[in-house]
């Protein structure tokens, strides 16, 4: 006889970051029963997706009160695997039909259409009602319950927060 699996224990968890991964691991968190959180510095969803052409006023970094530019992405950007290769099983990242014309449908899209589509995926599965954005991590650490396998989050929304959270 198999041994019997028990039922996941629900937990409060944390997911950093609303980038490709965040999402994804927000949504099958959620789909196991838990309570997720997730902490984005941004405006929006989209991680490394997200382009700006606003550059550092400091490129090296000698200011420690300069604005910093969080961007990886060019303006002429376009990914070096086919859409068929990015998308999330259950979500093909396919031209989808109803949407906006100045979508790009190349099959090497532009980081503008990857953008689009993490967005779609955050809409379509709710998962922006667990993000709180603008809210930067700032440290992580085990609570101070010994053995609670907790962990403590502080984070800057207006002010300075701290969370516990099971995982992370």
């Amino acid at each position: 006889m198999a041994p019997s699996l028990s039922p996941i224990r629900s937990h409060h968890v944390a997911v950093i970051g609303a980038g490709a991964a965040g999402l994804v691991a927000a949504r099958e968190l959620r789909r196991e029963g838990h309570s997720v959180v997730v902490f984005e510095r941004q405006k929006q969803v989209g991680g490394t997706w997200i382009y700006t052409d606003h550059i550092e006023p400091d490129p090296l970094s000698v200011d420690p009160t300069r604005s910093v530019v969080h961007s990886s992405v060019y303006g002429s950007l376009r990914t070096n695997l086919p859409r068929e290769c990015m998308g999330y099983r259950d979500f093909p990242f396919v031209v989808r039909s109803g949407v906006s014309e100045s979508r790009d449908p190349r099959r090497f899209p532009s980081h503008g259409e990857v953008l689009a589509y993490l967005q779609d995926f955050a809409k379509e599965f709710a998962i922006e009602e667990m993000i709180r954005f603008d809210t930067a991590v700032v440290k992580v650490a085990p609570a101070a319950e010994e053995g609670s396998g907790k962990w403590r989050i502080e984070s800057t929304e207006k002010e300075k927060k701290k969370w516990a959270h099971r995982a992370v």
